[in-house]
């Protein structure tokens, strides 16, 4: 079960709900699960209601949206995750996985981040667990000044890669490389002639072979699958290293500093 301080926030919220958004946050509350590995019409689709009225309920117990009610279940459970293994005498930090992640991707680096220089916009998809360590790159890239936006389902991808899209760098994230959304993503941005980079453990995937620039993990497969910490901890290590590549790149351009962007996150 989820922290109570989640739960009380939906239950504190249902006198006050119609009864549509009631049925959803009993959806909710008997599996919150499900918001952590699908997007929003999914979760209507399991609720039998509209996606207006997922949000509704969403933003009656007190979410700033979709996004923000998965942020804080993503948030949750991997706390969750973490204490059990931190309860395990046995559990150590994957630095061989992560370290392993990084020389795969040493030659890879410095292209994804000259295209990330280059770029105009940058925009990142990513589903469920991957999508979260995507807005967490959104966040970073707005600190550092660069406009980056998480798109999170097919009707944003579209608009993002309208013609208007000149100077669009599309990130995909998939642990698999096989997750519907972000390969859709990489396809489409494909026939706009818009550059990707790829983000994934299967280099021999759609996505890994879709991409125009391949950053592959190195985490070893794990009984949990895509719900272990270990290949998002991969992935944060191999961001972390591309960000560190882009300064690098900003300072050998002179140094010029774009002005800072807010994130945008288009439910």
């Amino acid at each position: 079960m989820l922290h109570m301080q989640f739960t009380e926030r939906i239950e504190a919220s249902l006198k006050d709900m119609r009864p549509g958004e009631a049925d959803v946050a009993r959806h909710l509350l008997r599996d919150p699960s499900r918001v952590a590995t699908n997007s929003l019409r999914d979760v209507a689709a399991w609720c039998g209601t509209s996606d207006t009225t997922v949000l509704r309920a969403v933003r009656a117990a007190g979410f700033d949206g979709y996004q923000d009610l998965k942020y804080h279940v993503l948030r949750e459970l991997t706390t969750r995750e973490s204490v059990q293994k931190s309860e395990q005498p046995t559990a150590q930090i994957p630095t061989e996985d992560m370290q392993a992640s990084l020389t795969a991707c040493r030659s890879t680096l410095k292209k994804a981040a000259a295209m990330l220089g280059r770029s105009k916009r940058i925009a990142i998809v990513g589903s469920g667990a991957s999508g979260g360590v995507g807005q967490i790159l959104v966040d970073v890239l707005c600190a550092f000044g660069r406009h980056a936006v998480s798109l999170l389902d097919d009707q944003a991808v579209d608009f993002a890669l309208a013609p208007s899209s000149k100077g669009l760098v599309l990130v995909a994230i998939s642990h698999s490389g096989e997750t519907s959304f972000p390969v859709r993503a990489v396809r489409n941005a494909k026939q706009a002639q818009i550059r990707t980079i790829g983000l994934t453990n299967e280099p021999a995937s759609e996505l890994g072979q879709l991409v125009d620039v391949l950053l592959p993990t190195q985490s070893v497969e794990r009984p949990e699958g895509s719900f272990s910490i270990v290949p998002r901890l991969c992935q944060l290590a191999i961001l972390d290293q591309l960000i560190e590549e882009l300064k690098s790149e900003n300072q050998s351009n002179g140094g010029k500093q774009r002005r800072r962007i807010r994130p945008k996150v288009t439910v």
